[in-house]
C-alpha cells in the first residue's frame, strides 16, 4: 500500500507529532509512504522523520505552473467547489490545484491529510478522482468554528472516506454533520524510560524543583493566566521555578508579564526538542489551554509519571487526566483557583508522588499499539476497491 500524508508543515505541535509518528510507524511496517508538506519549504522538520519516509513540499506561496492548470486538473476541482456550493474556496484555488498536482506525482492508494484548512484543501483537490482521503481533525470542532471555512469543512468532510477525530465527542459531533467519522486517540510514543524512574526518583528535600509547561505561546493556551497564578504563590514556594517550553506570538508581551509578576522566577525557552528529557526532570506539569482535542503535552507528562495541574477544557482533557489520581483538574476560571490547585500539590510532596505512580497508567490506557492497529483497519478499508467513498 502507497500512502500519501499531507499536512501544512512540520514544524513545531501535536499534530505535527502524530502525523510524523503515523508515517514512521507505517513505513517501519512495510508500507511505502511519502510525507507531503504544504509549504515546509526549506526549513527541517522538528521531529526525526524514518529514512524509509519520502519526504516532498509543495511549495506553496507561488502561482501554480503551467502544467498544474492544465484543463483536465481545474475543470473536476472547480465543479467541486461549485457543487458543494462553497464558493469562498476560490481563494484558496492555487493551493488546492498545486496539491492536486504534488499529491497525483506520488501516485497513492490512499491520502491521510491533518488538520482542517488543509484537509478541505486536499479533498477539493482530489475531486473527480479515484483516490480515497481519510482527514484528519485534530482541534474539537464542537468548539472551535473554522471561522469563514466553516461550512466548506462541514461540505468536503461528507465527500472523505473517512474523517479521524481523536476523541469520541469529537467524532459524533461530526457525524451529526454527516461526515463518516471515527475516533482514533493520538498515537504517541513512550519515553525511553518510564515514569520516574527517567528523572531518578523524587527530588531531596530543598533541592529546587520545576513546574514545567510546553505549550505554543498563542492566545489560546491563555499562559498569561499561568503567569498570573503562580505570580500568587511564588512567595510561598522559593524552591520552585516555573519553566515554559514553547515559542508563538505572545512571547515578548509573557516575558515582560513574568519579569513585571515574579521577577526571576519563570523562564521562557526554546521549543523542546525532546520533550522527554524536558518532562523527566519536572515536578509537576501544568497546561492553560482552554481547548484541547487531546492533550499531547499532558499525554507525555503523564507517561513520564510527572502530575499534572490542567485546567478544564472539554471532555477530551476530563478522559485523559484522573481528577485526582494522576493529575487535579481546574473546574473554575481565574488565576486564583489555578493557583490553589498549584499550591495544593508543589507543598504536598506525598501527594505528587502517589499521583505519579498512577501517571504512567496513561501508557495503557491511551497505547500507541492500540491506536496503530486502528489506523491499520481504516487504512486497509480504505484501499479496499469499492469500499465507499472517493474524492
Amino acid at each position: 500500500m502507497r500512502i500519501t500524508t499531507v499536512i501544512g508543515s512540520v514544524r513545531c505541535g501535536g499534530a505535527e507529532r502524530v502525523c510524523v509518528n503515523l508515517a514512521n510507524a507505517w513505513a517501519a511496517g512495510g508500507r511505502r509512504v511519502t510525507l507531503l508538506t504544504v509549504a515546509q519549504r526549506s526549513a527541517a522538520p522538528a521531529y526525526a522523520v524514518d529514512p524509509r519516509v519520502e519526504v516532498r513540499d509543495a511549495g506553496w506561496r507561488r502561482e501554480p505552473r503551467p502544467d498544474e492548470l492544465e484543463t483536465a486538473a481545474l475543470a473536476p476541482v472547480l465543479r467541486g467547489i461549485y457543487r458543494t456550493g462553497r464558493l469562498e474556496l476560490f481563494d484558496q484555488l492555487s493551493c488546492i490545484l498545486i496539491l492536486r498536482r504534488a499529491i497525483a506525482e506520488t501516485s497513492p492508494d490512499v491520502v491521510v491529510s491533518h488538520i482542517d484548512l488543509t484537509n478541505i484543501r486536499v479533498l477539493a483537490a482530489l475531486e473527480g478522482t479515484r483516490v480515497p482521503v481519510i482527514a484528519c481533525e485534530h482541534c474539537d470542532a464542537s468548539r472551535v468554528p473554522l471561522e469563514r471555512y466553516q461550512q466548506a469543512r462541514e461540505a468536503f468532510y461528507r465527500r472523505a472516506r473517512a474523517v479521524v477525530a481523536p476523541h469520541p465527542h469529537i467524532a459524533d459531533w461530526l457525524a451529526r454533520r454527516g461526515a463518516q467519522a471515527c475516533a482514533i486517540h493520538s498515537p504517541l510514543s513512550a519515553p525511553p524510560t518510564p515514569g520516574r524512574e527517567r528523572s531518578g526518583g523524587p527530588r531531596q528535600r530543598g533541592a529546587r524543583r520545576r513546574l514545567v509547561s510546553l505549550s505554543r505561546l498563542a492566545p489560546e493556551k491563555r499562559l498569561d493566566l499561568l503567569v498570573r497564578a503562580f505570580a500568587r504563590i511564588a512567595g510561598d514556594f522559593p524552591e520552585w521555578e516555573l519553566d515554559v517550553y514553547g515559542d508563538g506570538p505572545l512571547r515578548a508581551r509573557l516575558t515582560r508579564l513574568a519579569e513585571e509578576l515574579a521577577p526571576g522566577r519563570v523562564r521562557f525557552r526554546s521549543v523542546a526538542d525532546d520533550a522527554y528529557a524536558v518532562l523527566g526532570g519536572a515536578d509537576l506539569f501544568v497546561s492553560t489551554s482552554w481547548v484541547e482535542s487531546f492533550g499531547c503535552a499532558i499525554w507525555e507528562a503523564l507517561a513520564c509519571g510527572v502530575p499534572v495541574v490542567v485546567t478544564d477544557c472539554g471532555v477530551p482533557v476530563r478522559s485523559l487526566v484522573r481528577d485526582g489520581v494522576d493529575g487535579l483538574l481546574v473546574r473554575e476560571g481565574g488565576a486564583a483557583a489555578l493557583a490553589s490547585a498549584l499550591a495544593s500539590l508543589m507543598g504536598d510532596d506525598a501527594a505528587r508522588a502517589a499521583m505519579s505512580e498512577r501517571a504512567p497508567e496513561v501508557l495503557g490506557r491511551f497505547s500507541m499499539r492500540s491506536a496503530l492497529r486502528a489506523w491499520d483497519a481504516l487504512l486497509d478499508d480504505a484501499a479496499r476497491p469499492g469500499a465507499g467513498k472517493t474524492a
